[in-house]
């Protein structure tokens, strides 16, 4: 399935419109699952000793009633692929009480490359069931909450409503829905953090109330990225349109592309990674780096959540934007940025 084919994934939806209908709730998946409901996994009764003695190893770094913060916590992660998947499962392991889980995309041959939950028994079905069910099978404890239908406008107010923080994982051409969730967070005064796998690094951007927009970062209001869905749908969408569209996510989410390529200009980072976006739709992307960018993410998920937990640390705090956190595990760098660059 080609990137840029949102019709495709449409029709994997059985060609619905993401319609929210009521939520389901149950204690576990069922076997034979609608793909069009939002199900409710409600948390089994293991009692608070099982939830103490699962999460005992971060006692220390962090304290008891931080983990208990942690256990009223609710956090909607937007995307199940490289790090969404990789993010969901680590919030869980550290013991967040909730996580909303959104993706309408199956995975296929090529999500096996750094998918946590893709391998040959799951290409074809749906990433965000089949996330659900190897969470649901770590531990139980938890409430987990399913989007099949994705982020969409049917969905962004419910995904996002009594959230503590929503992670963006969307994926990269999906700049609608990406938009479209950035204004429902900020509406809802919700922070949002988003966290990109670039080579062997990430690049950590906050965006709360206050701070400036995804419209700003990537130059585009929701209505031109909608449209441009649209057209891609019907066909109409133009080389020069996908070609835009690529720019101004690389512009927007890529402030610099690090360069670890031969001096040939053929091979270098940045053309390669404009032409596989623009003419595929598709990020480049090393297969190790999602897990490392996710730890990453998620670390400072946690400390975001325990912010006004009373206890002072002396950390390097993500930045809200235009400013973000630069890692790069081969370059050797870590840095904050502090400059407008869009």
């Amino acid at each position: 399935m080609h990137p840029w084919d949102f019709s495709a994934k449409e029709s994997a939806m059985q060609g619905k419109r993401n319609l929210l209908k009521e939520v389901i709730e149950v204690a576990d998946l069922p076997d034979e699952v609608e793909p069009d409901r939002t199900y409710r996994l409600l948390p089994k009764d293991r009692g608070l000793r099982f939830y103490e003695e699962r999460t005992d190893r971060n006692i220390g770094w962090i304290t008891a009633e931080e983990q208990a913060l942690l256990r009223r916590s609710v956090v909607a992660v937007a995307g199940c692929g490289g790090m969404g998947g990789v993010g969901a499962e680590l919030l869980l392991r550290a013991g967040v009480g909730e996580i909303r889980l959104a993706d309408l995309e199956i995975f296929d041959t090529s999500n096996i490359h750094r998918q946590i939950a893709a391998g040959i028994q799951t290409i074809g079905t749906s990433k965000v069931f089949a996330t659900a069910r190897r969470l649901r099978n770590i531990t139980d404890d938890t409430t987990l909450v399913v989007y099949p239908q994705g982020v969409t406008p049917e969905t962004f107010g419910h995904f996002v409503h009594g959230a503590d923080l929503v992670l963006d994982e969307v994926e990269a051409w999906a700049i609608s829905a990406r938009i479209g969730l950035h204004r429902e967070a900020r509406h809802q005064g919700i922070h949002v953090l988003n966290c990109n796998s670039i080579g062997a690094g990430t690049r950590l951007f906050l965006f709360t109330p206050e701070s400036d927009t995804m419209e700003q970062c990537l130059g585009l209001s929701y209505e031109e990225a909608e449209e441009f869905r649209v057209r891609v749908r019907t066909g109409e969408a133009t080389t020069g349109e996908k070609t835009r569209m690529a720019e101004a996510v690389i512009r927007g989410l890529l402030p610099e592309v690090p360069e670890y390529s031969p001096r040939d200009p053929s091979e270098r980072t940045a053309g390669n990674l404009h032409r596989r976006l623009s003419e595929e739709g598709k990020a480049m992307i090393l297969a190790s780096n999602p897990y490392g960018a996710a730890s990453f993410l998620v670390n400072h998920s946690l400390f975001h959540l325990l912010r006004n937990s009373g206890v002072r640390r002396d950390i390097i705090w993500p930045v809200p934007m235009p400013g973000y956190l630069y890692r790069d595990d081969l370059l050797g760098v870590l840095k904050v940025e502090r400059q407008r660059w869009y």
